[in-house]
């Protein structure tokens, strides 16, 4: 008896592989518009096409687990993970000053989509299915790029019917470019791979962001150190002949401020855009807290009430503008040790895997959480979600699938 029902289970396993679910066409749709998620926000009245997607998502992924798997394939490797979104998410209860604004909005949906994404088993075709997405998103960047070219010296701003904050939109894409070498590595589809890591990288240096150009440096570098054998050397040679192009085109297409943005000197005399005195302000702030606020921090969005650092000339107070000492003030060393054995349990995961896109993807949500609160990005589900179900899909076996 128990033999066939271990018989039945297998086989239903073995047709589960191949489907395609109503909640990864979903997905597939956020995943596409993910690079210009900001400048779709007022499309249409009340929530935006990105937080309706996502609530749409979660519902119809809800009623999959409850209704069609009806048990959870949660991997005890990713306690942590769980560890530190229940944490983050309880912390709200001692922030004296806390509101269910859009900051703690986009956690609570980054929460539930990292949730139902990491409880559910995905096909192979649900992760072609996103593989296209990724593509399609690149293509979206490029004609909303067209669409808002900046005049000789002005930094890329893009607008569809909102603004979009150039680094937002150059951190975004640069993740993507994880899946592009990939591919390059795995001698698939090469000329359309290039084009799309050449499209990435003139955005990024149109846009000005040094996060983005941080975050796509770091991804690049992850992956050259994977290369291995004599393609090592070519592949480090043709890129460095790519970026030299890159460079030159840049130079005369866009004009030597933008790239002056990129130097030394800059970073230097503007202080990384402002963010070395934030970054300040909020490590004094860590230090001059009493033991319980050192250990479990001010609560979920509590940043700007505790901190309260304003600029010259501005009126609010601002965002800490760095993941990790985020974490410090609104966790305490309870909430930077979780997000930190977070990562960890997510690396561990993906390398155990050999599944190097999610290696890369973590790489580059690291690299853009330096200089932006990424923990409400959107990119942070997606980095989760690439380090968790993602597969090989170059030969398409079941037991290759997760």
């Amino acid at each position: 008896m128990a033999e066939q029902v271990l018989k039945k289970e297998k086989l239903l396993l073995n047709a589960d592989k191949w489907q395609v679910r109503p909640s990864s066409w979903i997905l597939a749709v956020y995943i596409a518009l993910m690079p210009v998620s900001t400048a779709l926000a007022d499309l249409f009245a009340g929530p935006s096409v990105m937080t309706l997607f996502a609530g749409i998502y979660i519902m119809v992924s809800l009623c999959e687990v409850v209704f069609i798997y009806r048990r959870l394939e949660a991997d005890i490797g990713l306690i942590p993970v769980y560890a530190y979104f229940l944490f983050t998410m309880a912390s709200c209860l001692w922030n004296e000053y806390f509101d269910a604004d859009w900051y703690f909005g986009q956690f609570a949906i980054t929460t539930a989509i990292v949730f139902c994404i990491t409880v559910k088993r995905v096909s192979v075709k649900e992760i072609k299915l996103f593989k296209l997405a990724m593509y399609i998103s690149i293509l979206i960047a490029v004609i909303s790029t067209l669409m808002n070219l900046p005049k000789p010296g002005k930094r890329l701003m893009i607008w569809i019917t909102s603004y979009m904050d150039p680094n937002d939109f150059a951190c975004g894409l640069a993740i993507v470019v994880s899946l592009f070498l990939v591919e390059l590595m795995n001698k698939k589809r090469i000329i359309l791979n290039v084009l799309c890591v050449a499209a990435v990288g003139i955005i990024v240096l149109m846009s000005g962001s040094r996060g983005g150009l941080l975050t796509m440096g770091c991804i690049v570098m992850v992956w050259l150190f994977n290369l291995k054998g004599p393609i090592r050397m070519k592949i480090l040679l043709a890129l460095i002949a790519f970026v030299a192009i890159v460079l030159f085109c840049a130079e005369n297409g866009i004009g030597p401020k933008i790239l002056y943005r990129f130097s030394i000197t800059r970073l230097i005399s503007d202080g990384g855009g402002g963010r070395m005195p934030i970054w300040k302000a909020g490590i004094e702030k860590f230090l001059t807290s009493d033991p319980l606020h050192v250990i479990f921090g001010y609560g979920h969005g509590s940043y700007t009430t505790s901190v309260r650092y304003v600029a010259i000339g501005h009126d609010d107070p601002y965002i800490a503008h760095n993941m990790f000492i985020n974490a410090l003030l609104e966790g305490g060393l309870v909430g930077l040790g979780l997000i930190v054995s977070c990562f960890a349990a997510l690396y561990r995961y993906a390398a155990k895997h050999k599944n190097l896109f999610g290696i890369l993807a973590l790489t580059g949500f690291i690299a853009e959480g330096l200089t932006l609160d990424a923990q409400v990005y959107r990119t942070f589900a997606f980095a989760v979600a690439m380090a968790v179900i993602w597969r090989e899909t170059s030969k398409e076996k079941p037991e290759n699938v997760r």
